[in-house]
């Protein structure tokens, strides 16, 4: 499968990585898109007009939020893929304890701010995998990563549905914990890519330096004989 294709710099490895990243950063959003009205109307008391405004700000500050980062983080700054999605997975994880413990309106309001950036991880993951394979093989690794995030909702949407269920009458919002605890492997992943980017990066600076010397060496010992010869056709001559 050209996905797992053996390949320089852990391909495979990071790959897989990558698909364990898109699962536990998108699985989350699929499962607190399923019962997410049924916690503000038991909790807060909302309608369908309130839940749709504050789907709304919460939509505006994620584009914000993901413009600000490629524009920023990426573009200005030249922050690594990998920084970035740590940045953006951080922020989903902290917004989760906000939506948790939220009591009032104005609690939650605040949370989509918290989780500002949590939309530039797919940017990011998708950079990542885009400098991983060939250009002829991206088509084919993109159709498995949508095959993938297909089949996400089929694992959360049940998940979340069945311990919200269970904690409804304790503690409601128990399923945004669950949310950040499970992209927490996400943050790890990431620190890894960038870790072993930047080790392999300094692996082949070494290289390539090493290369240029032995050059220059190659170059200054051919420079010798060729003057050494010069001085012999010289003396010849005379």
């Amino acid at each position: 499968m050209v996905a797992f294709k053996r390949g320089p710099n852990n391909r495979r490895l990071r790959v897989i990585m990558l698909v364990v990243v898109l699962c536990v950063v998108i699985g989350p959003i699929y499962g607190e898109m399923s019962v997410m009205y049924l916690f503000t109307r038991y909790r807060f008391n909302w309608n369908e007009v309130d839940f749709s405004m504050f789907s709304t700000y919460a939509m505006c500050t994620s584009l914000v939020g993901t413009l600000f980062s490629v524009g920023v983080f990426s573009h200005i700054l030249k922050f690594d893929d990998a920084i970035i999605g740590v940045i953006s997975c951080t922020s989903k994880i902290l917004s989760g304890f906000m939506y948790a413990f939220a009591t009032k309106t104005w609690h939650i309001y605040i949370a989509p701010l918290i989780e500002i950036f949590n939309g530039t991880s797919f940017i990011a993951m998708r950079s990542m995998v885009s400098k991983l394979v060939d250009k002829d093989e991206l088509g084919k690794v993109n159709s498995f990563f949508g095959l993938a995030e297909a089949m996400m909702p089929l694992v959360y949407a049940p998940m979340y549905t069945t311990v919200y269920t269970a904690t409804i009458k304790t503690f409601p919002g128990a399923f945004f914990l669950l949310g950040g605890g499970l992209t927490v492997p996400a943050v790890v992943i990431f620190l890894w890519l960038y870790l072993a980017n930047k080790k392999y990066e300094a692996n082949t600076n070494a290289k390539d330096k090493e290369s240029e010397m032995k050059s220059e060496t190659k170059a200054e010992k051919n420079g010798v004989e060729n003057k050494a010869f010069d001085t012999d056709e010289e003396f010849k001559t005379l």
